[in-house]
């Protein structure tokens, strides 16, 4: 059965800490979309960290599928070869019950136009998942991004 599109929504999430530039966390998110695409607004959301410092929440998501599922394959044909395999390797623990799959890319490399896995400071990407019925969500995402990236990692 070929899927046609795998994303039903894409949520990206980060933080801006106080001492970042709030416009170059933006412009780093911005860039994670694939040239002609119309990203949506962010929803900020001021907060005070646990030393008064403050920071803030920058949130976005698409919800229609094809721009979603553009915007995760872009992201993970845009990871370097170690980056795919690490990916495809750790798909079980990066796809939950309800059929999320979470990744987490470096804001630095973001900002100059690179995607790279990170765990620290990183912007979160949150895709729902559209499996049909009885199929395992990881094959089927694991088969959807191989295809995407033309049979790599």
């Amino acid at each position: 059965m070929k899927l046609d599109r795998l994303a039903n929504s894409v949520e990206l999430t980060t933080l801006v800490h106080a001492t970042e530039d709030e416009a170059k966390v933006r412009r780093a998110v911005l860039n994670l979309f694939p040239p002609g695409a119309e990203p949506p607004s962010f929803e900020a959301l001021s907060l005070t960290g646990y030393f008064g410092d403050s920071l803030t929440t920058l949130k976005m998501t698409v919800k229609n599928r094809r721009p979603a599922t553009e915007l995760l394959v872009h992201v993970v044909t845009r990871l370097n070869s170690l980056d795919q395999t690490t990916l495809m390797d750790e798909l079980p623990q990066r796809i939950d019950e309800t059929k999320n799959l979470y990744i987490r890319l470096d804001k630095q490399k973001a900002l100059r136009g690179q995607v790279a896995l990170d765990v620290h400071d990183a912007i979160r990407v949150k895709a729902k998942i559209h499996v049909p019925h009885g199929l395992d969500p990881v094959e089927t995402t694991r088969r959807y991004l191989e295809d995407a990236a033309g049979g790599q990692p």
